[in-house]
């Protein structure tokens, strides 16, 4: 992965500071403590980040940090000295205006925002010279189960992200990643330490023993106390520059369910854990046709490559006899081995392991076209399963146009699997990715062992054990269950539920029924009678409510879409979670600074995750950020600082104004495809402004002109309507009022937002403006 970025926007502020000489380099995030106890199936964890201003001047710090992508964000509050400010959740615009107008009037504030499901930003700001403040965050989450070992992750640190597109403007940002600059970090140059440092403490009170407690990223202290147990990480491994792994088993029949449930005025809410006690028979096995998609991008180079290398030849070699296999490789081109899968012999085994050991690793993450390549592919021959193996650390900012290929045309049937290679990859994207494939994921370190891995995976995707599965309530009140569309199961795979039933009768049960076809085409039925409990866990609810806004987020992978905005929000309000689209906020009630005075602004440096190389991201020589030292006015609005290095920016946004496809086959045939959003047959398009609220005319005008620059595909027509809020010059969302459109067709959508996220709207404009075009193309 190729990158030379500028971070975050406005105003060039850096991230790394001088105090007094020359290498004194001053950090604002000193320390973090975490403590999380697990019960069961569930992780309540506390994040508490320490924050110090060494300078002389008020301090305003925004930190980049990653939290686990499932995890339900409920409490944020900032701690100054004894006093405890807790923060409320409001919709987003709402939440940062009153951390803008806090900021300029000298109150200390904090403001908690999510940009992904994995990567989040505090900003604070006000932190009086010389002072500390403690910021806490809390959340829920659920653990991993798979193979009889559950599994704790806590994630620590960014990396880098590779965000194709048009530049919009100096700061990174991209018509296709329009917030490229708020989801990477300031990253700290080779030989250079944060003095950031990390404490965990997992405490596991199972109420049954529990054993082969380890950890494969770390090294942690184990103590015991009967069935409890604290978990504690070295001494010598505090650096959080990759994900804690906690790993350990649980005595019992893990094939029996777990069902929590907890009601209120909202409902009767459930989470129902199930691992079927069913397996596959051998004989049974479907010959599968296998595609392995491999990352060659620069962000692989070294040890994470060297591992998806060792962990293909083992995947190849591990296949059945009747299966076939092909090999696919992206990063600036995309290439395979051959142009339709090979029969399993010795001789081709020995061809794709030839053609593995050749690969090297540079260039930029297209993923979109390795994605594309393998879904373009040959369908399977009929009776055989087409599974897509994909080896990746998804270290890209373009996750949903990802997410929409592969929702949009992976063929039924097919599945997609998803491997994160290294110590700190990209969970959210690599969990969606299986989730909409209908497959698994599975996360690899650099360093960490592939042949137990790998005889796992080949034992999940010989066949799942249960399919077609169906979950049905009988009893008072309306079921609303996630996910709608429960996926297929793998052997030791558990099916996680969440449910809401609404309205709720305390004095009624109601009997949920999960069915489905096991292999060898038997009907499998299991029924769980629910009482709901008011004193239960207030936390399954908002597991509910964060399932919710993950079912109407993944409606929206696209584009996003009005109601379903609007139906987050409400979702995220009425559990108090943390959503795309909502913000935690606290303000003091003092004033604390000098309305009127100087301050100072800083993006909190980070780690490059272990293993990852600095040069295979930037590929240059480490960059000097040192004595970088800027200033601005209390009244300044830019809060986002960027990065520049002896006066020279750099971008992490690809400058490439379209994907190439360059399929280059072992048989010498060359296939060339552009990206069809961009390249387009000659055509006479008419762009009119129907009508427009929340713009003078001028500006209208102007906007006009620029929509109709845009080159439009032939044969289409219609009424598109979009909601656009503005702000601070940038355009922050473009929201498709589908209800109200009558142009459907996704590629038209897709390139009138991109035009509106590249539109340079006036400094002075604050508002949401809502737009109806007329769109009429046709054939030169």
């Amino acid at each position: 992965m190729v990158i030379n970025t500028t971070l975050r926007s406005h105003k060039p502020l850096g991230g790394l500071y001088t105090k007094t000489g020359e290498h004194a380099l001053v950090f604002p995030l000193k320390h973090t403590q975490v403590l999380a106890k697990v019960a069961g199936n569930l992780s309540r964890v506390e994040v508490t980040q320490t924050f110090e201003n060494s300078f002389a001047e008020p301090l305003e710090a925004i930190y980049i940090f990653p939290l686990p992508d499932a995890a339900v964000v409920d409490e944020m509050e900032i701690k100054l000295g004894d006093r405890v400010i807790k923060g409320g959740i409001k919709k987003r615009e709402e939440a940062q205006l009153i951390y803008e107008q806090a900021r300029q009037e000298g109150r200390t504030a904090g403001l908690l925002e999510q940009e992904r499901d994995n990567i989040f930003t505090q900003s604070l700001a006000n932190i009086k010279p010389g002072e500390r403040i403690d910021v806490t965050i809390r959340y829920t989450d659920t653990l991993k189960f798979s193979g009889g070992e559950c599994e704790f992750v806590f994630p620590m640190v960014v990396a880098p992200r590779f965000c194709p597109g048009i530049p919009i403007d100096e700061s990174g940002d991209s018509d296709r990643v329009a917030d490229a600059s708020r989801i990477m970090p300031t990253i700290i140059p080779p030989s250079t330490r944060s003095g950031h440092d990390i404490r965990i403490t997992v405490e596991i009170d199972a109420g049954v023993p529990i054993s082969h407690i380890n950890s494969p990223s770390h090294q942690i202290r184990v103590e015991h106390e009967g069935t409890f147990v604290r978990v504690l990480l070295g001494e010598e491994d505090t650096i959080p520059n990759k994900d804690l792994i906690l790993r350990y088993q649980v005595a019992g029949d893990r094939t029996q369910a777990t069902v929590l449930t907890q009601s209120d005025t909202r409902g009767g809410h459930f989470a129902l854990y199930l691992i079927p006690a069913l397996d596959y028979s051998h004989h049974e096995i479907v010959p599968k046709d296998v595609v392995f998609l491999i990352d060659t991008s620069g962000s692989q180079k070294g040890d994470p490559f060297r591992k998806s290398q060792e962990l293909m030849r083992r995947l190849i070699q591990g296949l059945n006899p009747n299966d076939t296999f092909t090999i696919i490789d992206f990063s600036d081109i995309t290439t395979q081995l051959s142009a339709k899968p090979l029969a399993n012999t010795p001789q081709n085994r020995i061809k794709a392991l030839t053609y593995i050991n050749q690969l090297q690793a540079n260039g930029g993450t297209y993923l979109l076209n390795g994605i594309r390549a393998v879904l373009n592919f040959p369908a399977a021959p009929e009776g055989r399963l087409r599974s897509i193996v994909l080896l990746t650390d998804g270290y890209i900012g373009n996750e949903a146009e990802i997410l929409a290929e592969v929702q949009q045309y992976l063929k039924p049937g097919n599945r997609l699997y998803s491997f994160g290679v290294g110590s700190s990859p990209n969970r959210f994207l690599l969990n969606r990715i299986a989730e909409l494939g209908r497959g698994t994921s599975r996360i690899v370190r650099q360093d960490e062992s592939t042949q137990e891995v790998t005889e796992e995976f080949l034992c999940h995707i010989n066949n799942p054990v249960l399919t077609n599965i169906n979950v049905e309530w009988e009893g008072m009140g309306e079921a609303m269950i996630y996910p709608t569309t429960p996926p297929d199961l793998f052997t030791q795979q558990p099916l996680v539920l969440f449910g809401r039933i609404s309205p709720i009768n305390q004095e009624q049960a109601g009997i949920l029924t999960i069915t489905g076809t096991a292999t060898g085409g038997k009907r499998y039925q299991k029924e769980f009678h629910l009482r709901f409990d008011s004193e239960g866990n207030c936390a399954i609810a908002q597991l509910w409510g964060r399932a919710r806004i993950k079912d109407l987020m993944n409606q929206m992978w696209h584009c996003e879409k009005k109601k379903q905005v609007e139906a987050i929000i409400q979702t995220a309000l009425t559990y108090q979670i943390l959503a795309p689209y909502t913000a935690f906020v606290a303000v003091s009630e003092q004033v604390r600074s000098d309305p009127q005075g100087k301050g100072i602004c800083v993006c909190v440096p980070v780690e490059m995750p272990e293993g990852v190389s600095y040069e295979g991201i930037f590929d240059q020589s480490p960059l000097r950020f040192l004595g970088l030292k800027f200033r601005r006015s209390r009244g300044d609005s830019g809060i986002s600082p960027s990065i520049t290095a002896n006066g020279a920016s750099s971008s992490l946004a690809g400058n490439s104004t379209s994907d190439q496809i360059l399929l280059t086959c072992t048989d010498n045939v060359n296939i060339t495809s552009a990206d069809s959003s961009l390249v387009q047959d000659e055509t006479i398009a008419t762009v009119q402004l129907l009508s427009v609220t929340g713009l003078e005319n001028s500006v209208a005008a102007l906007l006009l002109k620029h929509l109709q620059q845009i080159i439009l595909p032939p044969g289409y027509s219609g009424e598109l309507v979009f909601e656009v809020p503005v702000r601070k010059g940038r355009v922050v969302r473009v929201l498709w009022d589908e209800e109200a459109s009558t142009l459907t067709e996704a590629v038209v959508i897709d390139l009138i937002k991109r035009s509106l996220l590249s539109w340079r709207v006036p400094q002075w404009l604050m508002d949401t403006v809502r737009l109806t075009l007329w769109i009429q193309t046709d054939n030169q």
